[in-house]
């Protein structure tokens, strides 16, 4: 169950908002096997002086077009995986949404299914899934 939050400059067209995300979302589905269904994104708009970012620190040159996004998932996944991920990530942004991959920023965050509840209130535990204690 990946959260995802996509931060970008303010001013994109809904089009390019709904690319962007689409791109992240297709990326897990292809690369973490997360189902189609399972998905749960924010999108945040920031004026120029509320985005700080480097424009060259350990890749770039990176522009206005610049894009943070954080995916948090709930099952850990070797590193493969991740960087396969990451390369998808940043074609479809390119592909869908003309963003060059020099400005796709990632970061990926796992934690416990016990820190989740996806509704109710009530501890996350879909019927598929196998916790790491089970295994």
């Amino acid at each position: 169950m990946p959260v995802v939050d996509i931060t970008v400059r303010r001013g994109r067209s809904r089009s390019v908002l709904r690319a962007i995300a689409d791109g992240v979302h297709q990326a897990l589905v292809d690369q973490f096997g997360i189902p189609v269904e399972d998905r749960f994104q924010v999108i945040h708009q920031k004026e120029p002086h509320e985005f700080i970012y480097s424009p060259d620190f350990l890749g770039g040159p990176r522009t206005e077009d610049f894009v943070l996004i954080r995916i948090v998932v709930g099952k850990d996944r070797p590193v493969e995986r991740k960087h396969a991920l990451y390369r998808t990530i940043a074609e479809n942004l390119t592909l869908r949404a003309g963003i060059d991959a020099e400005d796709v920023f990632i970061l990926l965050d796992s934690v416990t299914v016990s820190d989740l509840s996806a509704a109710g209130g009530r501890p996350f535990n879909p019927p598929h899934l196998v916790t790491n204690e089970e295994q």
